[in-house]
């Protein structure tokens, strides 16, 4: 195991509208007295069994993480002295909204190069204010946008993390060469599969945008710049099996253990606490359910690449079944195929896919 993450906080100061986490968020927040017993859990499962000193992820999560930057910076501060006698490297990342404490982990970060940085924004101020606000119902892009600035101009480059919605394909491609003009180099853009609303009209309206996304970056864009949505090898590489829970865990508020972001506070995938360690025999019935095939993908060329295929708790936490694709997620995929087929040379592959009627079609189509 080589990644850990850390719930600083399950409470967080916005309330996103399409939060998979839910509106109401618990304020319960990692307890300062359990950050030896948990340094101590990561020296353990994590250092001591890493035989090639290659480097380990420690991520920090919520709710938004920097609601308690005092006790992340504790918990930082203790595995900098880890590291540095096993002489085994840290890369810490966060994903941050950048509306609480962010001038003091400005500061933090400043001499500092070993943190990976996402800041959550989905577009210029009014495509942002479509869901991210405030508890108040207020702005939250001013302080965000800020923020992901000063972290320009210190040089630290951080990622846009932007959530892409039905509401929000339409200026797709405006939002993202509105970053790319402001400075950015890396903009993620992640699909937001929880949101009932999408339809076929919205995923090809999503192909035009990245058509357009797609000329912009032949003609016009500066050649550092890395857009999500335009990396091949980002969506339709083979993406292999999740083992959460196995190479990485989740680490909750309460000091137990989880897979992944997806099944937090899900007793039935609770896999150990932090005093105890891990339960290897739970771990052991995880990796026979990451080994099970979903059956509706039999013959798809692009199941060994399909988010469904690896992410199984996603699968469970909208279709309500582990081994159940998510449609959406079928469809999405069915249109970056297209997308890359338009844009590259012609090889075959079979594609199984939903079509507009709900129906499931195996097509032989060109793709290199």
């Amino acid at each position: 195991m080589q990644s850990v993450t850390v719930w600083m906080t399950e409470n967080c100061n916005l309330k996103c509208k399409y939060c998979y986490e839910g509106q109401e968020k618990r304020e319960k927040k990692f307890d300062l007295f359990h950050i030896d017993t948990l340094t101590k859990f990561i020296d353990r499962e994590i250092f001591d069994s890493n035989e090639k000193n290659e480097k380990v992820i420690i991520s920090f999560h919520g709710g938004e993480p920097l609601l308690e930057f005092q006790s992340m910076k504790k918990i930082v501060q203790t595995l900098d002295k880890i590291s540095l006698k096993k002489a085994i490297p840290i890369v810490y990342e966060i994903t941050t909204n950048g509306n609480a404490n962010e001038m003091e982990f400005l500061e933090f970060i400043k001499n500092r190069e070993d943190f990976r940085i996402s800041v959550s924004l989905d577009g210029n101020k009014e495509t942002n204010d479509f869901f991210r606000v405030t508890r108040l119902g207020e702005s939250s892009f001013y302080k965000a946008f800020k923020f992901a600035k000063h972290l320009l101009q210190m040089d630290k480059y951080p990622r846009i993390r932007m959530t892409l919605t039905p509401k929000t394909v339409d200026c797709l491609y405006e939002n993202i060469v509105f970053f790319i003009e402001e400075g950015f180099t890396m903009i993620v853009t992640v699909p937001d599969f929880f949101d009932k609303e999408w339809k076929y009209g919205h995923l090809k309206k999503l192909k035009k945008q990245l058509h357009k996304l797609n000329e912009y970056q032949r003609t016009l864009q500066p050649q550092n710049v890395q857009i999500s949505l335009l990396d091949e090898s980002f969506f339709l590489k083979k993406v292999g099996r999740c083992f959460g829970g196995l190479n990485e865990i989740n680490i909750s508020c309460d000091g137990l253990l989880y897979p992944c972001t997806y099944t937090m506070n899900n007793t039935k995938y609770c896999i150990g606490n932090i005093w105890e360690g891990i339960d290897t025999k739970k771990q052991k019935k995880l990796l026979t359910m990451y080994t099970q095939n979903n059956v509706e993908c039999s013959g798809c060329g692009l199941e060994s690449a399909c988010i469904s295929t690896r992410c199984k708790f996603l699968n469970e936490a909208i279709t309500g079944n582990c081994n159940t694709p998510v449609p959406i997620i079928c469809a999405f995929m069915n249109i970056i195929y297209h997308f890359f087929r338009d844009v590259n040379t012609n090889s075959q592959i079979i594609v199984r896919y939903q079509d507009k009627t709900g129906g499931i079609k195996n097509v032989r189509k060109n793709y290199n």
